[in-house]
């Protein structure tokens, strides 16, 4: 079987790179630093597919004689995995002595059940001894991402100029003796939309037919592409036909309810008039109700109208069109949802030990009794700490305080104290019950009723 065209003509050298210039430089000047022996941040190359981020890792690998240990999403599952797998590549060299490069690829393909692995890989990121590059397509589209957004140096690919690509396809038709006409070459380049390596890839298959001609790009048909989720939201907004709308929601690649948070969160930021900004948030509003049938009555088929709601509804609510540049935020309640889990997580601790001894269940007292218990806890904070067995965090919270004051650790020792002597009470007292629970079974049959089968029992009739 022939080489596949992205391997044949993989780059010899940083020169024979098309595209993103600028961080192709960057790339070469951190290699040289970490060949100096001066450790560099982590790189995360984020981007559009096939504009050569794996590629551009790869390539400098090769340049620099370094070794690659590679992962993918697909490795990257859990922490364990993280910690057996990287951790070892991170902190030793390979056997000629120089760095080994860490490609930790795709890392935006981990899921939310792959527990522990993206706090697992920025935990190792801190300590490595060796280069580490990450890839991912959208660094923004989950939150789960941010973690290696603070401890990465982010270098953002760009799309490649299509006639950068036309003269790339060019070269290599003539390397091939592949017979061509310009302007078919041109369009093939422009069609790949900044995507090099579906570019390389179409040019092989139109290659197998013969000429490469304007009749034989019919046969490619349509490739769809996904886009990044600032653009998709950028789109929407922006667009003037529920066919348009329809078109930015089936190129972005996240889940329905997270598309809705984005367009929650940035129709402020999109709209300026307050009328438009309320048609948005009521049609909106009404896409969330398709949301709720559907998980109440497990109807599927609701899912058309909710999608269509909150994209084109929103759209084709505002009165006139906004121009300029907006910068869109990421959904600001799943950035608070995840800065204050630690807290959600204290409090359904809380609602299960005191909740559990004044029979109410867990949401119940959240909702209800932790407001008042918050108010008495400072009262007698001992007795109550003792009372449910609470630890330092627990106590720290019902006072608004840090586990660490000597106020908190005074009443936690405190509450020790109390639930020992409870504790030596009780033993104390176990023998003497058992002694009462011994007499009283003996009273009671002493004083027995006697009844009618009994055989002491004298009949008269």
């Amino acid at each position: 079987m022939a080489m596949l065209f992205t391997d044949r003509f993989f780059p010899k050298g940083f020169e024979e790179f098309i595209g993103n210039v600028e961080i192709v430089e960057k790339t070469c000047n951190w290699a040289k630093a970490w060949e100096k022996g001066k450790k560099q941040k982590p790189l995360l190359f984020h981007g559009p597919p096939g504009v050569g981020k794996t590629c551009l890792a790869l390539l400098t690998a090769k340049v620099f004689d370094w070794s690659v240990f590679e992962l993918n999403a697909s490795n990257l599952r859990n922490k364990e995995n993280v910690e057996r797998l990287a951790g070892a590549a991170m902190q030793t060299s390979s056997f000629s002595g120089k760095p080994r490069l860490v490609l930790l690829d795709e890392v935006d393909g981990l899921q939310s059940s792959d527990r522990g692995g993206a706090a697992a890989i920025s935990k190792i990121l801190k300590v490595s001894q060796n280069p580490v590059i990450l890839t991912a397509n959208d660094i923004y589209a989950k939150q789960s991402l941010a973690v290696f957004r603070g401890s990465c140096d982010l270098q953002q690919f760009k799309k490649i100029n299509y006639l950068s690509i036309a003269k790339r396809l060019r070269e290599i038709c003539e390397i091939e003796h592949i017979d061509f006409e310009e302007d078919a070459v041109k369009e093939l380049a422009r069609a790949c939309s900044g995507d090099f390596r579906s570019a390389l890839l179409d040019l092989q298959t139109l290659s197998f037919t013969g000429k490469i001609s304007g009749d034989s790009l019919k046969s490619l048909g349509f490739r769809a592409r996904q886009e990044n989720i600032f653009k998709v939201v950028e789109k929407i907004f922006k667009a003037n036909t529920v066919s348009e709308a329809r078109e930015a929601r089936f190129k972005s690649d996240i889940s329905g309810e997270m598309l809705m948070n984005w367009i929650e969160e940035n129709i402020p930021r999109h709209f300026k008039e307050k009328k438009d900004i309320g048609n948005a948030f009521e049609q909106l509003s009404r896409a969330d109700i398709f949301e709720g049938r559907i998980m109440r009555r497990q109807h599927y088929g609701f899912k058309r109208y909710s999608s269509e709601l909150m994209t084109s509804g929103v759209a084709l609510s505002r009165s006139r069109d906004y121009g300029g540049w907006i910068q869109y935020q990421f959904p600001g309640l799943l950035r608070k949802l995840s800065s204050n889990k630690g807290e959600r997580n204290l409090k359904k601790a809380l609602a299960k030990k005191i909740g559990s001894q004044l029979h109410s269940s867990t949401r119940a007292f959240i909702s209800n009794d932790l407001f008042y218990f918050k108010m008495v806890f400072p009262k007698n904070p001992e007795k109550y700490a003792a009372q449910f067995d609470l630890n330092e965090n627990e106590i720290a919270f019902l006072l608004g305080s840090k586990p660490t004051t000597k106020k908190v650790q005074k009443i936690f020792e405190g509450s020790r104290e109390i639930r020992k002597k409870e504790f030596a009470n009780k033993r104390r007292l176990q023998p003497l019950e058992a002694e009462i629970q011994d007499k009283g079974d003996s009273a009671q049959e002493e004083h027995k009723p006697v009844t009618e089968d009994s055989p002491n029992q004298t009949r008269l009739f």
